[in-house]
Order: structure tokens, then sequence, then C-alpha cells
């Protein structure tokens, strides 16, 4: 009845009073329900744009990129529009209220809540025409971690001095090249990091950038990190078409400081790509090397600055840091400080010894003291006699035959990394009593560790927990002492082109290890005559596009090799007589060319097959015969088509496999005909600790996969889009629902255990399901949860 006495009143009001019939038609409930519906249209048209938006912007955050303030700025407009829109449709219920027990309506709110509600829906549409359309994010450079603050740079007045006369000479317009030098392990590395710091700290450039150029003289890579703390990405697959970008780009940089670390010989700057002198006034470029010979003619530094010898008392100082002051006592005084005196002022010397020497008794103190007093037994180049017999007394003190023959593996190998140190050294059986490769990794962890407290290995640049690396001039000691007590063999290819030893093969045939590094020419014999190898290392030149020939009969004479490791190699065929090696516990294919594998089935007691980054098109049936296979690594195989069904599950006793991105065209279940395998075959394996693999739908994961039995995993179930692990934890899991499948069909993950846990596309029956199985199960393990509503599902 109000509804019509309404009506005829707006019409008589149209007629009479034109102006006034707009703000009296808000009484009508045709048009409040319109204007609610109107907004209620909106708000989920903005609430959806919202999802995507909030999509791309946690997908470039995993890409590490920035986001673009003004998307930050609409996300949280839109998010306060929303908000009061909510709000309002909530109220409103409670708002307008009819009167008397529902009879008429409520006149009196009625026009207010359709004016706020068309006003609302203003704004929303307001907010969502000005949705960002252009850039989400942009790429950033990540800061350099040698220009943070050097834990290893020691305040000693004989170093302060020549750092402050470097900055000096830096704020020299007229010196643009500059030189620090010195004998291996005095300081240079650590005095270069600390200028590089001062000089950015300070604002005396633009730009800082370090790279250590080491005794290869790797261009490419020398370019490669320049360019990356630039924030340059070449085009370019050429040395000299790099250079020209690079040399345009630091052209650009009105003033750059860069620092070369490590030359061993004249370097053409112009070759890199950096501009000095006339070129570029704003450019000045700092060196550090063994001898400050090694710049010469045009390269001849403006300013040299030699670092000596540490002072007595500066030594003492960093020798009792290193080995605790309880050196001060009365008791081990006098002897440690003979001790710290034979280390001759040389860091290098004086930190490992110390440190080896830490909390030893004053025997073991008193024995060091007389073995340093030896004559050095070393005869390797560049290599101090003090700093020799210093290195080489740490070793001694290792004491566990583990310890002393990882820390020579890493030496004369050049491993940097946990995963490779495995695969070797299980391969070598290193690791006494330990046959499963999950206890292996931790053995691994804890001898890097156990060096490193010993000050043998170090920190890597980059301060991931997975890798490490060694101090040339230990790494010189390492070679020479593996070289005389373990018949090490180690060259590249200079070294083993024209070496007597190589060529009538009288030196090498009785070597237990051979590694050679950067071959470029056929330098290899047709066989190989060392009955008594039990590692071979062997690696191509990776930026002379040489193919190096392996003969098919090199391998004929290794009867005891345990480890193979050929790296970025074109092998167009595996030699044959690689399959007589019946010993082979280890075979390491990465970077290689490898359009035929068949021969690796004939090596019945292999226990590692590594092929990361290999250019690898299918698996060979083959593989599955390796059924003493304990590791299987194929990440990185961008172009793996095919892994056939029915290999994965003769494995039994593999217990780390890892695919990652290399493949996800699983079958969702076995059946004749199909060209793939399906991921039920991971259930034939019992042994399994360790996952890593894509799949591109929930469907092709079987029911029944107890994560909760792996030690590690790290799983991608999706689109092929970008996917990096986070490293935030060891069991990474994150799925993508379709429309088809809710979470609560295909959970299949035990919740307890995940660490880094990411859901896409959540329906509206999931968000319920899900937080209630985290009740239920707890989420201890828990570090990080990522989840994302599918758009259509918005307003929830």
């Amino acid at each position: 009845m109000a509804e019509i006495i309404l009506t005829i009143v707006l019409e008589v009001v149209k007629c009479l009073a034109p102006p006034a019939y707009r703000q009296i038609s808000y009484l009508r409930e045709s048009k409040y329900t319109s204007n609610l519906q109107n907004l209620n249209t909106e708000v989920a048209k903005l609430k959806s744009e919202r999802v995507s938006t909030e999509h791309q912007v946690d997908e470039a955050k995993r890409k590490g990129e920035e986001i673009e303030e003004n998307v930050e700025n609409w996300l949280a407009t839109a998010n306060s529009v929303i908000e009061e829109a909510d709000k309002f449709t909530e109220d409103e219920a409670t708002a307008n209220k009819r009167c008397f027990k529902g009879s008429c309506p409520n006149l009196k709110t009625r026009p207010r809540l359709s004016k706020e509600a068309e006003r609302q829906k203003e704004a929303v549409v307001k907010v969502r025409d000005a949705r960002p359309v252009n850039s989400i994010s942009y790429s950033i450079i990540p800061e350099d971690t040698l220009l943070m603050p050097n834990k290893d740079f020691e305040a000693f007045e004989s170093r302060t001095s020549i750092l402050n006369e470097i900055i000096d000479a830096l704020k020299n317009p007229n010196v643009n090249m500059l030189l620090i030098y010195g004998m291996g392990g005095i300081g240079k590395t650590t005095l270069a990091k600390e200028v590089a710091r001062k000089a950015e700290s300070d604002k005396l450039f633009d730009q800082v950038v370090f790279s250590e150029v080491s005794e290869s003289r790797d261009v490419r890579k020398l370019q490669g990190e320049i360019a990356d703390k630039l924030g340059l990405k070449f085009d370019e697959e050429s040395e000299s078409g790099r250079a020209r970008r690079l040399y345009d780009r630091l052209k650009k940089e009105k003033r750059i400081l860069v620092i070369l670390d490590n030359i061993w010989e004249n370097l053409d700057l112009l070759d890199v790509g950096i501009p000095h002198g006339d070129d570029h006034m704003g450019c000045k470029v700092l060196f550090t090397a063994r001898s400050e010979e090694v710049l010469s003619g045009e390269m001849e530094s403006r300013k040299n600055f030699p670092v000596g010898f540490l002072k007595e008392d500066e030594a003492w100082s960093l020798f009792t840091k290193m080995a605790g002051d309880y050196v001060e006592g009365n008791e081990l005084k006098e002897v440690a400080r003979d001790v710290a005196k034979e280390c001759a002022g040389l860091p290098v010397s004086i930190v490992t010894v110390a440190r080896a020497l830490r909390n030893k008794s004053i025997r073991e103190w008193k024995d060091a003291l007389e073995q340093l007093r030896r004559p050095s037994s070393s005869n390797f180049k560049d290599v101090q006699p003090a700093a020799f017999k210093a290195i080489e007394l740490s070793y001694n003190k290792l004491g566990r035959d583990d310890l002393k023959n990882i820390f020579l593996l890493i030496g004369y190998t050049a491993i940097a990394s946990i995963d490779d140190l495995l695969m070797c050294g299980m391969g070598l059986g290193l690791f006494q009593g330990v046959n499963k490769i999950e206890v292996a990794r931790n053995r691994v962890h804890t001898l890097v560790r156990t060096l490193k407290a010993s000050c043998m290995l170090l920190d890597h640049i980059s301060q991931k927990k997975e890798l490490f690396s060694m101090h040339d001039v230990v790494r010189d000691v390492a070679r020479s002492i593996a070289s005389t007590e373990r018949n090490v063999f180690t060259a590249t290819n200079e070294q083993v082109d024209g070496c007597r030893e190589w060529s009538d093969g009288s030196a090498i045939k009785h070597c237990t290890s051979i590694v050679l590094h950067d071959i470029n020419t056929n330098l290899l014999p047709k066989v190989l005559e060392c009955p008594q190898l039990e590692l071979l290392f062997i690696s191509d030149d990776p930026w002379e596009y040489s193919r190096v020939t392996i003969p098919d009969n090199f391998f004929k004479s290794m009867i005891e090799v345990r480890v193979v490791n050929l790296t970025n190699m074109d092998l167009r065929s595996l030699p044959s007589s690689l399959g007589l090696l019946s010993n082979l516990r280890t075979l390491s294919l990465c970077w290689c060319y490898l359009p035929d594998l068949s021969v690796v089935g004939d090596l019945k007691k292999l226990e590692i097959l590594c092929l990361r980054d290999s250019d690898i098109k299918k698996l060979p049936v083959e593989v599955g015969e390796l059924t003493w296979l304990k590791l299987l690594d194929l990440r990185h195989c961008e172009d793996l088509e095919v892994i056939p069904p029915n290999i994965l599950s003769k494995l039994s006793r593999l217990e780390e496999l890892y695919i990652g991105q290399s493949f996800a065209a699983w079958e969702v279940e076995v059946e004749e005909g199909v060209k793939n395998a399906s991921l039920e075959e991971l259930k034939h394996l019992p042994n399994l600790t360790s996952l890593e693999l894509r799949a591109r739908d929930v469907s092709t994961l079987p029911r029944g996969l107890l994560l909760e039995k792996l030690e590690r995993y790290s799983i991608r179930i999706g689109d092929d889009g970008y996917w990096e692990s986070t490293g935030i934890g060891c069991r990474e899991f994150s799925l993508e629902l379709n429309n088809k499948i809710c979470l609560k069909d295909s959970l299949i993950v035990q919740l307890q255990r995940i660490e880094d846990l990411e859901l896409w596309r959540l329906q509206e029956q999931d968000v319920d399901y899900f937080r209630n199985e985290l009740v239920k199960v707890g989420s201890s393990h828990l570090k990080r949860l990522w989840l994302a509503l599918n758009p259509a599902e918005s307003k929830v």
C-alpha cells in the first residue's frame, strides 16, 4: 500500500515540480534496489581486478622486483573503497527497516541510503577505471654483499694508512688507475673490499663494482659480473659485442669505480669493455695482484700500493683474536708468541694456525712450533714458505682423515657446492660407514662447517649456505699436498699442452686423481693408462666453442675409477669404453650436449647420475637398468621432453630425485601407448627422501603420495609460470587448483611438516576447509604461507 501511495505522489510531483522529482525519486523502492545492485556489481568487479593485480604483484616480488608506487597506492585505495562499500551493505540491512512491523517502508532513511549507494558506486567505478595498466614492477640491482660492513677487516695501523692513501688517490682527478699488490694471503682482497665499502659510504662514486679476475682470466664471466651489478642485460653472444655494450653502459656513469681483484697478467680493459683514461675520466679502475709487474705499458698504474706483513703487535692481536684470549695465560703465552712469530706477519698464516690450535694443550702447541720451524716442503711458486708451512700445519691439525680428504678434494677439484661435494665424496667412498645419501649430506654439512671454523674454507660471496669458497693461497697448498701425498695431477689447457709428464704418460700412470680444467684442444690420448685412477675431472673451456673429442677407448684402462665428471663438453656420442667402468659410482655430465646416453645402462654399480643443465631430449630407457642408483639429477635440462614410462619405478633404491622445471608432462596413469611416465611410479620408490619436480595439473599427482616421509621436497603443481625455490624451508609445496578440483579433493600433502606452502585459485568452499585443517593438524613447521583466491571467487 505504501509503495502505491508513493508512486501516486511521485507522479504528481513530476508534473507540478520537475526539479524536485529527482530528489524525491530516491524514496522509490525500485530506485533504491537498483542503486544497491549496481554498487554490489561494481564492487565485485573491483575485487576481481584487485585480486588480479595482487597476483601480479606477488609474482613480481617472487622475482625480486620492486613494485611501482602508483600500483601500491592503487591497491591501498581499492582496499579502502571496498572496505567502505562492504560495511555499507552490511549496515544497510539493519538501517533500512520498515515501520509498523514492516507494513510501510522507512521513508526517512531510504533516500539517504539510496544516495549513498549511488555515491559509493561512482567512487568504486572511479577507482576501477584508475587501475594501473602499464608496468606493475621494475627490476632492481640487489645490494652488493661486498659493500656491506666488512667483518674481516682489522683496522690495524699498517692497513688503515694504506686505506687512507688509496681513498686520497681516488679523490685525485688525475689518477684513474691504481694497484694494490702483495704476496698471496697478505690481505689484498680484504683491503680492496674495504676500499669499495668506504668509497660507497663516502659517496665518492655513483657506482662501485667489484669483480674477481682470477688466474683463468675468464673475460666473459668478468663482463657478466660487472653487467649484473649495473643491471645490464646482454643480447650479444660474442665477447667483442658484449664489450661494446658494457663500454657504452659504463660511459653513462658520471663517476664509477671498477675493482678488479686478483689479476695474474696484463689485461686489456677495452677487450672487457671498460673505458679508462681519456676515454672516460670518471671511470677509475683499482686492481689487486701478487706482483707490481703484472701491469705494464698502457695498463701501467699511476699509483701503486704495496701491502706488507703485519707488524709484530698487529700480528699478535690478530693471533689472539683467532686463538682465544686463553693464550695470554702464563703457561701458553711464551710458546704462543713464538708460534705467532713463525707465521711471519702473514694474515692467512696467522688465521689458519691460530684456529687450528684453538683450545689445544701446551704439548700440541710445542709440537706445532717445531713443525713450523722445519724447512718448508713447498716448491710451489707464488706461495711464501712461511705461508705454506702455516697452512700445512693447519691441515695436519685437522686430525681426522675425513676432514683432510674433503679439504684436499675441494682444493684440487675446485668444487664449491654441498651437492657436488656430496656426489664426489659418495662416489669415492670418503664417508666411512655411510651408505644413505641423506646421512652423507648431513656429514658433508658438518665437515664444511668444521673447515670453515678452521678458516680452511670461507663463506661464499653470495652468502648462500649451500656454497663455499677457498682462499687461493690455501688452494695452492692443498694442490701441492694432494700432488705429493695422493698422486693427484691437476692442470689447465696451457699447462697440459707440451707437458712431458702428460704426453708420455710417465707420471700420470700412477695418479689416483686427474683434474683438467678449461681444455679446448684435443690433448686426450687414445687410451689413458691409469690403472690406479679413482677420480677423473675434465672440463671444456665454455667460451672457446671448441669440441674436445674423447677417443672411444679412452676409459679402457681405468679399471678402478669411481668418479667421472665431464663438464661443458660436446659429447656427440659417449665413448663405448665408458661402459667398461665396472666400479664407477658417480657419473656427472653437467652442461653437456648428450644426444646418446644409452651406454650408461652398462654401469651396473652406478649410484649417482647427474645430468644437470645438459642438452638431453629423452631420458634413455637404459637408465632403468641402474638398479643401484641412489641419486638422479635432471635439473635445468630445458630440452627434456620425454621420460618414458616404467623407468623411474625400477629404481627401487633411489633416495633423491631432482627434476625441477625440466619436465612437467606427466601422464595421469600409465597405459599402453602413452609416451611419458606417471607420477604413480614414485610409489615404487620406498627409499625416496628428497624430491623436486613440477606438474602442470593437480590430477597427475597420485593419491597416497605421502610426502611426510620426505626430508626435503620442492614441488610445484600448476602452469608454466615463473617458479623458483624461496629458500625459506626445505619442504616447499605450491598447488594451483582448477575449476573441477577443490582443495578438499586434492590436498594430498600432510600439512604438519610443510615449511613453505602456496595455494593458488582457492574456491569459496576451500577457505573454511583449509583453516579447519590447519587448526586440526597444527602448523609448527610452517615458515611461509601464501594464499590466492580464484578471481571468480574474489568476493569471498
